[in-house]
């Protein structure tokens, strides 16, 4: 059993202004307690991250906060991104294309299925019925 954390839940974990901010510190403690096992997250995430964080909220110390908060955690593992991963992600965008999914997002599932992640913190609504269990 594992859990996968996408860029909105992350994002809501340190930004006090983020209307989830509370949901997701509260989440992270029972995370952070093990109660759903190993804590991952991916590059493509990451690279998502620090970039929204740059852009959209237009606060570079706090991309840069943030990211170093991923990257000294202890506890959250930063996969990569192996061939297969990327073929399996291209054949699942076109096979989604309709549905609006982002390369990312797609990338995330594919990650989350190689890794038997059962739970996606995640926010964002589209993953509903898309991942067994998820906080959207």
């Amino acid at each position: 059993m594992a859990v996968f954390l996408d860029t909105g839940f992350i994002l809501a974990l340190k930004n006090k202004d983020d209307k989830n901010f509370a949901m997701a510190q509260s989440w992270m403690k029972r995370f952070l307690k093990n109660e759903f096992g190993q804590i991952y997250t991916s590059s493509f995430v990451f690279d998502e991250l620090v970039t929204v964080a740059l852009v959209r909220i237009k606060r570079p110390d706090f991309a840069i906060n943030i990211g170093n908060y991923v990257l000294k955690s202890p506890r959250i593992n930063i996969i990569g991104f192996t061939n297969e991963d990327f073929n399996s992600t291209w054949v699942l965008f076109q096979k989604n294309i309709e549905k609006r999914l982002s390369f990312t997002d797609c990338s995330i599932l594919v990650q989350c299925e190689r890794l038997n992640c059962q739970f996606l913190a995640t926010f964002d609504k589209h993953f509903k019925g898309l991942i067994t269990t998820n906080l959207a």
